[in-house]
């Protein structure tokens, strides 16, 4: 067996292979005469076939798995020997494959990068500030309580806030349109659950009063052959609800899951939780911050395979959220273009820390590990059942323990890197909306 290296870029390159025919020969010697000894072929007993008949039928296919699995070995102790960090399969071209000659092969794959952190004091993110005001308390309880409210019916004309049941036709140009029509349909007034324009053009009137909407559907609609295509809707009034908000009172306490004695102690506990949730929230964003400056100071090649390979888990992540059996797959349901930005990312920000754990040798540390398990245990009607099934399940627990050497890594971030601090309020930090 012959070799040759061949460095490309940092993360694509080749080896050349050379399998020798003496080695094929003798390989394929020997497996012929282990299929001649199993062999049923018609005409002869088991066994009994002439091996120039074996080899007649079975030698080609043979020949070409004993040359590809050489190759295949070849590439692996080539690869162990100069110390590669294979991240692919190899890629295995043969030149020519001639009976009786030696058979050159190249092997093209990607490796791990080499990655130099650069000086974690350079590094500048955005540091979100955000406190709860008596108004936002306020209105995290109407909330609540409209959640909770239930609806009766009323002769007024509709406000935003009030549940109008229509019958509805949907048309583009004068034609009705699959999926536009509906009866006794629902729609909550300022919920922005319909296209912009429909739930404003409900708005004033009363039961038993028609309306035709003359609106558009938005450029970037789900259904592409509707996308910014002009529709009327003729609108029925059937029903107008109006929402009755429950009163602030122990029962009302008790279905919101807390036990108050009175609305002071009730908003006591809800701004309690409030701020414990917000205070996980701006963490996030914080962390989150500091990955994209810590990707955005260290460019690097990243190998395909590993970007592939968190497609892919992102694809099964979708699927089960949507409640989907991940056979049901399908490229043009979740194309790879969705994802590839988003993977692209992940994958080099768990490269990046890979690093920083190395080169600051960080351990998980035991008792903070025994924290993050205690802290999900809470949440448990049998915690320590839980805080056993941690420490018993070796992968559950390797999982809590890159937590906790994330939690470290996070935590140099913070006292090397700078901040700049951004005031917002409390419903910008919860909204979903802010970048950082």
């Amino acid at each position: 067996m012959k070799f040759s290296f061949n460095r490309k870029a940092d993360i694509n390159q080749s080896i050349n292979i050379v399998v020798h025919n003496k080695e094929v020969e003798e390989q394929v010697a020997q497996k012929l005469k282990v299929v001649q000894k199993d062999s049923k072929l018609k005409g002869f007993r088991k066994g009994k076939a002439p091996l120039d008949v074996v080899t007649s039928m079975y030698g080609p296919e043979i020949r070409q798995e004993v040359i590809f699995d050489l190759a295949t070995k070849a590439f692996h102790r080539q690869a162990e020997e100069k110390d590669l960090k294979i991240v692919s399969r190899p890629n295995l071209i043969p030149e020519k494959i001639e009976e009786g000659k030696d058979v050159k092969f190249k092997a093209t794959f990607e490796v791990y990068p080499e990655i130099s952190i650069s000086s974690l004091g350079r590094l500048t993110y955005t540091k979100p500030i955000c406190s709860i005001t008596d108004d936002d308390l306020d209105k995290t309880i109407t909330n609540l309580q409209k959640r909770m409210s239930k609806w009766e019916a009323s002769s007024d004309p509709s406000v935003d806030g009030d549940q109008v049941k229509i019958n509805f036709v949907g048309k583009i140009d004068n034609e009705e349109f699959e999926g536009g029509s509906a009866n006794d349909f629902p729609v909550e007034l300022g919920s922005k659950s319909m296209i912009e324009g429909f739930e404003d053009g409900l708005i004033g009137l009363k039961k038993g009063q028609e309306k035709t909407l003359q609106l558009k559907f938005p450029d970037d609609y789900g259904k592409s052959d509707l996308a910014s295509k002009p529709v009327s809707f003729d609108i029925e009034v059937i029903e107008i609800s109006k929402a009755v908000l429950p009163e602030l009172d122990e029962e009302f306490f008790k279905a919101t899951g807390i036990e108050a004695k009175d609305i002071e102690d009730y908003k006591k506990q809800v701004l309690s939780k409030l701020e414990d949730d917000l205070d996980n929230l701006l963490q996030a964003k914080i962390r989150q911050n500091l990955y994209d400056a810590l990707v955005e100071a260290n460019e690097f090649d990243v190998p395909k395979a590993m970007i592939d390979s968190e497609i892919s888990n992102m694809k099964l992540d979708t699927a089960r959220r949507m409640g989907m059996d991940p056979k049901d797959l399908k490229e043009d349901l979740f194309p790879n273009e969705t994802f590839e930005e988003e993977a692209l990312k992940r994958v080099k920000i768990g490269m990046l820390l890979n690093v920083i754990i190395e080169d600051n040798e960080f351990k998980a540390d035991p008792d903070k590990v025994k924290q993050i398990i205690e802290d999900r245990a809470k949440n448990y009607k049998e915690p320590q059942q839980v805080i056993n099934y941690f420490y018993s399940d070796e992968e559950q627990l390797k999982n809590i323990e890159s937590i906790s050497l994330e939690e470290q890594v996070v935590d140099l971030l913070i006292s090397s890197a700078k901040s700049t601090d951004e005031e917002l309020t409390y419903e910008e930090c919860i909204s979903g909306n802010y970048q950082g």
